[in-house]
């Protein structure tokens, strides 16, 4: 039997705005991340989170090397791409992950992040364990929201997401990080 206390929504909400999990790290989640999720992992793995927000704090993302940055080996690290240029809807896929949650950060560019509803959406591989991602076709289009170096995003497992997706025809340059944290069953 699980000891567990459940969060509820209003407290979640709650203690995502109160920062008490962000260790000097002066971005805010975005909306669109489920709270309750995110209060009931950061609790389940501490350690880890407080380690990765620990590292954001602490660094400038202008400064990091593209490549991947280990915080905790296999359970916690950092991804960061070349320069790249954000793709259309079309042409940007959609994705889920079953053994680590994403956080997204874009702190250059004008780009947008998509959530899909699952039940709208179909696979188009089986999921792949060492990559650890499945890739989908939408049914019904996601419902995007802008990106900015003031907010990131954390998709968990059962978030359908379309990452980087342009603004407009010529969206210029992009810059971002993808944080990479065990998920906590």
């Amino acid at each position: 039997m699980s000891t567990e206390k459940v969060i509820t929504p209003a407290e979640a909400r709650e203690w995502v705005e109160s920062r008490e999990w962000a260790n000097g790290w002066n971005v805010n989640a975005d909306e669109t991340v489920d709270a309750v999720e995110f209060a009931t992992q950061y609790h389940r793995n501490k350690d880890l989170w407080d380690k990765l927000f620990k590292f954001l704090a602490e660094h400038d993302p202008m400064t990091l090397e593209p490549g991947k940055i280990e915080i905790e080996k296999g359970r916690v690290w950092i991804n960061v791409p070349e320069e790249y240029t954000p793709k259309s809807i079309e042409d940007t896929r959609t994705e889920n992950h079953r053994k680590f949650i994403d956080l997204q950060y874009t702190f250059v560019g004008d780009e947008l992040y998509g959530l899909a509803d699952p039940d709208k959406a179909t696979p188009t591989m089986e999921y792949d364990p060492v990559k650890d991602r499945t890739f989908y076709r939408l049914d019904a289009p996601a419902s995007y929201v802008p990106a900015g170096p003031d907010r990131f995003f954390l998709y968990f497992p059962k978030d359908l997401h379309q990452p980087s997706v342009r603004t407009s025809e010529n969206p210029g340059s992009s810059r971002k990080l993808v944080g990479k944290i065990e998920y906590a069953e």
